[in-house]
This record gives C-alpha cells, structure tokens and sequence, in this order.
C-alpha cells in the first residue's frame, strides 16, 4: 500500500507534442531557412489585410518571394472563421497544390490555415470532419505548414484544432486531429506589439482560461498541468503589464510565452468547461472567442472546484494567492475574480447580454458540451451558470 497522496500518484497517460518551435523576438526571421530547407518552390501564405502590412511581415515576404518561388498570399475575413470561409481557403489551396503553408496571424488566420490544409488531403467540406456529430476521419497530408501568432491567446499556433462558427445552426463546430498541426511554430513577440488593447485583453483571458482548464479539467495529464501551471503564473504577471504600456517588449514577450505554453497544455490536456459555456456566449452574441472564455471563467470554477478543489489549490498557488485557511478551491475563486477586476473584464450587462437569453445560451452550451468536465453538469447547472454570470454587475 503506497503512502503517497492521490494527487501524487501518476496514473498511465499518452502526450504527443511534434511541433518544432522556435521562441523569441526576431523568430520570423527564421522563416527564409525553412522555406530552404523544406525546398519549398510553391509557398502560400495565409494572413489577413492588416497583418499583411506590418513591416516585419513585410520584409519577410519580400524575401520570401525572391529566388525564383512562386508565393501566393490568401488574406481571410475578418472576424472569427466559418464553415464557409474555411471551405474557401481549402479550395484556393487546392487550385494552387503548393509545398508549403505558411499562416500569419491570430487565431482565426491560424484555424483558417489549418482547415484549408486539411482539405487538401480531404475531399469535399470541412463540415464533413466536424464536430458535434460524427466526423469522416481526417486522413494526413503532405504538405508541410508554418504557423507564426500575430496575438497572444488562442495556442492555435500549436494545437491541431480548428474551430469555426457554422451559420446553419449558429453554433461553434472544430474539426480536430493531430494531423492538423504544425510542422513548425514560430512565436516572435515582435508580432503583437501593435495588438490594440481589446484583442491584447481577450486573447490574455483565452490563454488563462485555456491554463486553468487544462489543469482542473478531466482528460489532464503530468505533462498538461506542468504546461498550464506556468503559463497561469506567466499571464497573471504579462497582461496587466501589457494592458499598461503596449510596448513593453518584456512583457509581450511573457505573454506570448504563456500562450504558447496555454495552447501545448490545451492540446495535450484540454480546454474546460469554460469553453463550452464560452463557445455557446460567442456563437450567439457574436462576440470574440477570448473576451467570453474571461466572462465565463469565474463561473465554470465555481461549479467544478467542488470535484476536484486539490486542482484549484494548484492553480491559486501558481497565481501567488495567499492562503485562506482552507483547500476548497475559493481560493483560486479569489485569486481569478480579483485579476478579472484587475485588467476590467467586461460583464453580462456591459456586453448587452439580455436576461432572456439565458436559456438560449445554456441550449447551445449543452449542444456543443465539450465531455472533459472533472464533474457532472446536468442542464440545470448549465443555466445556473449564464445566470451567475448575468447577476454581476461589476467586476
């Protein structure tokens, strides 16, 4: 009979993570060695207008486009990507069949990359391999992809989700695989400097969110919670600073670093349940995927600590909490509502999220439940929940 305690004790667990990636200011630079090195003649590279422009990207592509290769830009919509907008990435990169991907930008540039890749070695549309439903299986590719983040936040750069918005029944749908991530990862913090503060500030919540559920959520492993500890202690330190001068080219480089680590958590573990309340809020308010999974952080912990309140002892610490003299997880409760204060998350009321939508939003949360909470949520719960969240009027 061991004397270790249960939550010392390392059950069996499989983690894949084959992802070459390459951290720190000036990293872009490096996408010229690649392009040799992969032999790359037919590169498309895959951004939105405004990242386009950025001076860095800029002289990257002008290079890139030297010796004799033959490089096609696809610019995405704004906004969060579609069923449709995706098929449509897929169907350029099908007429052009290149060598090499590259994506440029923030999670919806990521995720439009990542599904138009899939269906060059799928046929048909990207609802064919989408969930809720039964997905045909997704079959891998040969052509080879390059993710560089432009935002800190979504870890699309390393996880091999796409996530999308299907217009048929208003809800979040992700087509996801391993066979969808990157072969290479390139995270320069120069990128995000001339992120505004509202997607500075949403995609810091995803991050967070994403760190904390991969800890206390059901499918976590040794290797996810080590991942998403640290990024927890890197974002509670990088975002206020970031929120607070822009430029401070330390703390970008902090926060991209915790979302790098929040999306390889994410991928080897998995978000919590604050996703699929926050898939249901975004899908249905139209509002950005990071701004929601902050809105509804606080009360996905107040439901799941009561299961495993020894997680959320983990995640206060890494938050530098003090000690309340109890192990029921407020403490992390604590810890997480006052840093919401901190870098003003919105609210219900602030977001215009009307009282009567409440049972519509616990509807669609229940639709597209994510099954990895560490405890049950009967539909009750759920809506209790939306209404928690709509009962705070401040932060």
């Amino acid at each position: 009979m061991t004397t270790l305690a249960s939550d010392a004790i390392v059950r069996s667990f499989n983690n894949l993570l084959p992802v070459n990636v390459s951290f720190g200011v000036g990293t872009l630079d490096k996408l010229i060695d690649i392009a040799e090195q992969e032999r790359a003649h037919s590169i498309v590279v895959v951004t939105d207008a405004i990242i386009n422009n950025l001076n860095e990207v800029q002289a990257t592509l002008a290079t890139l486009d030297s010796h004799g290769r033959n490089v096609n830009v696809i610019s995405v919509p704004a906004g969060e990507p579609t069923i449709d907008s995706v098929d449509a990435v897929g169907e350029q990169l099908r007429e052009i069949r290149p060598d090499l991907v590259v994506a440029i930008g923030g999670g919806s540039v990521l995720d439009s990359a990542k599904g138009g890749r899939l269906l060059l070695a799928n046929p048909g549309s990207i609802r064919t391999y989408s969930w809720p439903g039964t997905p045909a299986p997704i079959v891998p590719g040969t052509t080879r992809l390059i993710t560089v983040p432009t935002t800190s936040g979504t870890g699309s750069e390393v996880t091999g989700g796409v996530v999308m918005t299907d217009p048929q029944n208003g809800m979040k749908v992700a087509a996801p695989s391993p066979h969808n991530r990157a072969n290479y990862c390139l995270v320069d913090p120069r990128l995000t400097v001339s992120l505004p503060p509202g997607p500075t500030l949403w995609g810091g919540l995803d991050a967070l969110g994403q760190a904390i559920g991969s800890v206390v959520c059901a499918a976590n492993t040794p290797v996810g919670d080590a991942l998403g500890l640290e990024a927890i202690r890197l974002a509670v330190a990088a975002l206020p600073a970031v929120l607070v001068d822009p430029t401070d080219l330390d703390a970008r480089s902090s926060m991209s670093c915790a979302a790098l680590l929040a999306g390889l958590a994410m991928n080897v573990s998995e978000a919590g349940t604050e996703h699929s309340l926050a898939h249901a809020l975004g899908a249905a308010m139209k509002l950005p995927h990071g701004l929601t999974v902050g809105v509804m952080l606080l009360e996905s912990m107040e439901h799941d600590r009561q299961y495993v309140p020894h997680k959320f002892e983990r995640v206060a610490d890494a938050m530098s909490a003090p000690q309340n003299g109890l192990s029921d997880g407020t403490r992390a409760l604590g810890a997480v509502e006052a840093f919401l204060a901190q870098v003003a998350c919105p609210t219900f009321a602030e977001l215009n999220v009307q009282p009567e939508r409440l049972p519509e939003l616990a509807a669609l949360a229940r639709a597209g439940w994510i099954p990895v909470e560490p405890g049950p949520w009967t539909d009750t719960d759920i809506l209790n929940a939306f209404t928690r969240a709509s009962a705070r009027t401040t932060r």
